[in-house]
């Protein structure tokens, strides 16, 4: 079933197979190896200077070097995650720095290292903000010695995102290198150019982070079976052309690589991939033309490229339905020996016609035909059952697409900030548990979902929204996991990951939620609302005092919002002009709020 929540982790009876580190030298070449062993290092042990990785790097190459000439050691007989391992517990670390590091390296592999992964920082702030260099400086750095200026940049990138694919690292290395070498070609625009190209770089490393994320938050809280699923549909998709069989082989091998990754185990991740994509390279007449300009780039380059590529051309005597699936009444049949194998060539067979529809679109069509085929193949007639399923996916695609045509209509009309107080109201009303700092930083990020996916070409419109949404919903639901806000927002999360976005568009208020009662600090009105001169601190303000009135009164009619919100903003002009503005605050703030008593009909604490 795609549909339900796995409550037991996702398992693989696979035998590892333990690259040795002559042989990962040997498969990456000297320079990717030594990349790879400093991204290890630095997202294993994240507070350690960049010269102690340094060493560290220096003696695992030099390791590697003898074991890749054929020399038989016992060094030499460990794989490569063992040897750094060595290497990190080789010597007692600061114990206010790393306090499990002694309990850690007493464990043997693979615990030990699991135990490092477990203690790996992935808070935001865990680590000091980056100090970032002018961009004349990193011109001049650069200049005078490439390797130390790249390095140093592998290293702060991989101690702040300690979970990201290592082939991920190199790739953000490789495209930060093409920034740096354009920019400096002229120092008096360099400054420019970095703020023009640096933002899609940034956005890119945490789209492709989100997306690891996403594929061990459906691993670890579904069944392997959705994964298999997703990925199903998705390769599908980017070759439509491939035989069912050459998909599902496919399909394996990446279901395998992402429980490997989200293992925590780098070097066997990036192993993995490294192979996957070889594989892909060598059939790649089979999948698709598109595939020639990434296999002809250097192996570590190839992965990245194949994933940012566009699907395959649909084959141009594909037909446009899936006729037999239900014009032919062996499908029950079919059902009956192995169903898990037709709803997998069903699945297989609509996503390569159909490259318009989101991945979370096409499994609720997969769990409609199951449903239907269980209901069907009981009836007398069977055809006549089946005949209704063409109308029952029409009408499941034809409600995503008017709710998209809804949104993108709704955002162009209205704008963007207006269009995130809308959703604000909404989404405050469904999980008013929720911090409002953390509300607004939802709402802002699925209004940015808007204004990109809204103006793409309309055949991409279903993926990009309905995908970027999924990311943000399971973010959002595993960051609750185990303590969701209520009961509604539990039940959308844990039930079906296909409908998980419907599930949450559809949600009413939370009929559970008992609302504060008012009290003077309830609000706090300051002197940094002061220095909202520009219109998006501005924005925030009134953003995060919203949120915080609907808090208090979930039902808010509109036109009370409005005259409230009025009210606040001509307090804040008047206060903001005063010559002392926490003496003004302090006799308007209460003025406003049993203004606002008066309105939405409210009761003070006593």
């Amino acid at each position: 079933n795609l549909q339900k929540r796995d409550h037991h982790e996702g398992h693989h009876d696979h035998e590892d197979k333990v690259q040795l580190i002559g042989d990962a030298r040997n498969l990456l070449g000297k320079e990717n190896f030594e990349v790879f062993a400093l991204v290890l290092f630095s997202q294993n042990l994240q507070k350690c200077p960049f010269e102690e990785h340094a060493q560290r790097v220096k003696h695992v190459v030099e390791i590697a070097e003898k074991c890749s000439m054929g020399l038989k050691t016992a060094e030499c007989g460990k794989s490569v995650t063992a040897i750094i391992m060595d290497e990190i517990c080789k010597t007692p670390e600061n114990a206010d720095k790393y306090p499990f590091h002694e309990a850690c390296c007493a464990k043997h592999e693979p615990d030990r290292h699991k135990c490092f992964v477990e203690h790996k920082l992935t808070a935001p702030d865990a680590l000091p903000p980056y100090k970032k260099p002018s961009a004349e400086q990193s011109c001049k750095d650069y200049q005078e010695n490439r390797a130390s200026f790249m390095a140093h940049y592998i290293y702060e990138i991989s101690r702040r995102q300690p979970l990201m694919y290592p082939p991920a690292i190199l790739h953000i290395a490789h495209s930060f290198e093409h920034i740096v070498m354009d920019c400096c070609k002229d120092t008096a625009t360099c400054g420019q150019c970095f703020g023009e190209k640096m933002p899609a770089l940034k956005k890119e490393m945490k789209t492709i982070n989100a997306l690891q994320q996403h594929n061990c938050y459906i691993l670890k809280n579904f069944k392997e079976e959705t994964l298999k699923a997703v990925k199903l549909s998705q390769t599908a998709q980017k070759f439509p052309k491939a035989s069912y069989g050459l998909i599902k082989d496919l399909v394996h091998d990446i279901v395998h690589l992402t429980a490997t990754c989200c293992s925590g185990d780098m070097m066997a991740c990036m192993e993995d991939r490294l192979a996957l994509t070889t594989k892909t390279c060598a059939k790649k007449d089979e999948l698709s033309s598109k595939l020639a300009a990434c296999c002809e780039k250097p192996i570590v380059e190839r992965s990245a490229c194949i994933v940012k590529m566009d699907n395959d051309d649909r084959p141009a005597d594909l037909s446009p339905q899936v006729r037999e699936y239900i014009d032919d009444v062996s499908v029950c049949k079919r059902f009956e020996d192995d169903k898990n194998e037709l709803l997998s060539h069903f699945l297989y067979d609509y996503s390569r016609r159909h490259p318009e529809m989101s991945t979370e679109m096409l499994l609720k069509i997969v769990i409609g035909y199951d449903g239907l085929l269980v209901k069907c193949c009981h009836e007398e007639d069977k055809l006549a059952c089946l005949g209704k399923a063409e109308g029952e996916m029409k009408k499941e695609v034809q409600s995503s697409v008017e709710l998209l045509k809804t949104n993108c209509a709704a955002l162009e009309k209205v704008g963007s900030y207006h269009f995130e107080v809308m959703l604000l109201g909404k989404y405050t009303t469904r999980m008013p548990q929720v911090t409002t700092p953390t509300l607004i930083h939802l709402i802002d990020d699925m209004t940015h979902v808007g204004e990109y996916c809204c103006k793409v070409p309309a055949e991409k419109q279903l993926p990009c929204s309905e995908g970027a949404l999924g990311l943000i919903i399971g973010s959002m639901c595993e960051k609750q996991e185990g303590h969701f806000v209520n009961n509604q927002v539990a039940h959308c999360c844990s039930d079906s990951y296909a409908n998980q976005r419907s599930c949450f568009t559809a949600l009413g208020p939370d009929p559970s939620y008992v609302p504060p009662a008012p009290s003077a600090d309830y609000f706090t009105f300051n002197d940094h609302l002061c220095a909202a001169a520009d219109s998006e601190e501005l924005q925030l303000a009134k953003k995060t005092f919203l949120v915080n009135l609907i808090k208090l009164k979930p039902n808010i009619e509109a036109e009370q919002m409005k005259e409230i919100t009025a009210s606040f903003l001509g307090m804040l002009e008047k206060c903001c002009k005063a010559e002392h503005h926490m003496e003004c605050f302090a006799v308007e703030g209460p003025k406003l709020i049993t203004k606002c008593e008066g309105i939405i009909g409210l009761h003070p604490a006593v």
